[in-house]
């Protein structure tokens, strides 16, 4: 109509907030509820003009013409009949709900009928009756706690969605589900029950060791039994978080593409944009595999459905190519790294990012690189802004530091003490942080990932790596670990890469063998690099600091150099780079804690050395000395 003429304000008010509360799932899949809505309607239109005027009349007649309709949603019915039949029928849509209500109250009847609506509507002329005749909501309390015990808060999950080498969400969305793959699995239990699923890992996965077993094992109890309708699920789609709802239906097993998998029912929305790397750091740093492909990540739930709220479902474009005749998209190949170099060097203040680029296409060449310069020249700072900028999600990066008495089997694989409630304790091999991440990278083979090593030369290297010296040079080999007993092979994926970090002061671990510098690219991050000229000055410019401070911080350097110490102990920027140095004070305590007990190491029983530098008089020299009645000095 051009002018329509609208609805009455009562209706339109009650229409626009709604008098039935659907349920999460239902209200996630509207196209499913609209797809039952329609067969509903097609059965009815479908009846005999005096079977419809009877129905019309008869909530009970009205009830079993609806009964009759196979293959739809059962709260899309139960809905139609408290719309048709308001007076007859209870807002509570689904079945088990109006029994546990029945079974709650059933003190407050004189008898069953066995009629589950019928019982379901005694029910609740009684309580209103106890109301003084006025209304009830089932799903407020405190009725609500009589009949669910509590209110129920539902959970949230995380699920792998790059497994065997394919990208598995296309086929998610497209379908309307999610798959946990079990290619062992020929049929699930009769009855799936934790035992029962339990002993069959147990027999098909007998030959794996007991830490991936295990592992399978939480996946499928997890997958099967802990997921529940109206549950969210989070998965990572390339960077992007993609969120759905699980719906209600069991989990069968089914072949997709030739691959044997779990499948559950599930409400995908529109395809998100929002980045993994943007979330808050409690959320993100929750969405991370530790072995297994299935995680409990309830403790984040209100901030997934807040991000989850406002998604609209939206149809399978077909155009798409992200699946052909049910094929699984292959996953692109192979995995770099790559970032905006001219933002992050801006970022970093770098003179340009002709530094940036050297190290990304020596990470890209080679899969190994070592960063290597004196204290304070920001190694390590700038590894974790390279991940940032390259977009990496904390489930793709990992961070280790070695020390002393760090060993082969903290770094790949070794025993550690584990309790058992059988056995009590005992020691199992559990995979150290090098494991780990490979094994995550190997699912996920278009995905770069990045261990970054934290003074790499501060560990005996030649026992850390052992043999992995020949993997290191040769990826597409395979070896055999210590503790692996025969079981299984091992090899460091194309997609991962290895950023060292190198602490060139420490005189009694700077040289690395031969060995390991063949392996490596070594990039210094001395400030005698061009592009990272001028890093202090710069950043002082853009936070408001006197540009002095990198003055003072090279004439310190120079005298250093001025009494025959080496490049590799002058103090880089880092240790000016603190906003709190604009107060005189805290530049004098800089001096005093941290500065000048170094210099007492270089200079070691070398008084004549240290009274060389002499910091207050290049302070007062450089207007960075407080004035004379205690003010700061000018900027």
């Amino acid at each position: 109509m051009t002018d329509p003429p609208g609805l009455p304000l009562r209706i339109s008010a009650d229409l626009e907030h709604g008098f039935v509360p659907g349920g999460k799932a239902l209200s996630a899949d509207p196209v499913a509820m609209l797809r039952s809505f329609i067969s509903l309607l097609e059965q009815w239109h479908g009846q005999p003009a005096e079977r419809r005027v009877r129905a019309w009349e008869d909530p009970w007649e009205w009830r079993d013409v609806m009964a009759t309709v196979t293959g739809v949603d059962e709260r899309v019915v139960a809905l139609l009949s408290v719309v048709v039949h308001p007076g007859s029928f209870t807002t509570l849509l689904r079945g088990e709900d109006r029994q546990r209500v029945v079974d709650s109250f059933a003190d407050r009847l004189d008898h069953r009928t066995g009629d589950l609506d019928h019982d379901l509507l005694s029910v609740a002329l009684v309580l209103q009756a106890e109301q003084g005749g006025h209304g009830v909501d089932l799903y407020a309390p405190p009725l609500v706690n009589v009949w669910s015990g509590t209110v129920a808060v539902g959970g949230a999950w995380l699920v792998r969605g790059q497994v065997e080498q394919r990208d598995w969400v296309p086929t998610w969305a497209s379908q309307g589900i999610i798959t946990l793959t079990v290619e062992r699995f020929r049929q699930m239990p009769a009855q799936p029950t934790q035992a029962a699923l339990t002993a069959l890992v147990d027999e098909l996965y007998g030959d794996m060791s007991v830490v991936k077993r295990e592992a399978k094992k939480r996946d499928v109890l997890a997958f099967t039994l802990g997921m529940q309708p109206d549950d969210l699920v989070a998965t990572d789609d390339h960077g992007l978080l993609r969120l759905g709802r699980i719906l209600k239906g069991e989990a069968t097993l089914s072949s997709i593409d030739g691959t044997t998998a779990i499948t559950r029912p599930v409400a995908w929305p529109a395809k998100q944009d929002t980045k993994v790397t943007d979330l808050q750091s409690m959320v993100s740093s929750r969405l991370r595999f530790k072995g297994e492909d299935v995680v409990n990540i309830t403790e984040v739930l209100d901030e997934l459905e807040s991000l989850h709220a406002g998604d609209q479902v939206q149809p399978v474009d077909e155009s798409e190519e992200t699946e052909v005749d049910g094929a699984v998209s292959p996953l692109p190949r192979p995995a770099v790294l790559r970032c905006d170099t001219k933002a992050l060097a801006f970022e970093l203040y770098h003179a340009d990012d002709s530094w940036l680029v050297e190290l990304l296409d020596s990470l890209n060449e080679r899969r190994q690189v070592i960063l290597e310069g004196a204290p304070g020249t920001g190694k390590t700072y700038l590894a974790h802004r390279l991940l940032a900028a390259c977009g990496l999600t904390p489930n793709e990066q990992a961070l280790v530091q070695f020390h002393p008495t760090y060993s082969h089997e903290d770094f790949v694989e070794g025993f550690r003490p584990t309790d058992s409630k059988d056995s009590g304790a005992r020691l199992t091999v559990v995979p150290g942080p090098l494991k780990r991440i490979a094994e995550e990278a190997a699912k996920a083979p278009d995905k770069p990932h990045v261990l970054v090593i934290d003074e790499i030369n501060r560990a005996n290297i030649a026992k850390v790596f052992g043999e992995l010296y020949f993997l290191l040079e040769y990826r597409d080999a395979e070896i055999e670990l210590l503790y692996s007993d025969g079981k299984e092979r091992f090899k460091l994926p194309e997609n991962l890469f290895i950023i060292g970090t190198m602490n060139t002061a420490d005189r009694s671990i700077a040289l690395l063998d031969v060995a390991m510098r063949r392996r490596f690219v070594f990039l210094g991050m001395e400030t005698s690099e061009p592009a990272l000229q001028g890093v202090l000055p710069r950043w002082c410019e853009a936070n408001g600091l006197p540009v002095a401070l990198a003055k003072l911080r090279e004439r310190i350097n120079a005298t250093m150099r001025g009494h025959g110490l080496e490049a590799a102990l002058e103090f880089g920027p880092s240790y000016f780079m603190r906003p709190s140095l604009r107060d005189p004070v805290v530049l004098k305590r800089l001096w005093r804690r941290d500065l000048l007990p170094m210099l007492r190491e270089h200079h070691y029983g070398d008084d004549i050395a240290l009274s060389s530098y002499r910091f207050d008089e290049w302070c007062d020299e450089l207007g960075l000395a407080p004035g004379k009645d205690g003010s700061e000095p000018p900027q």
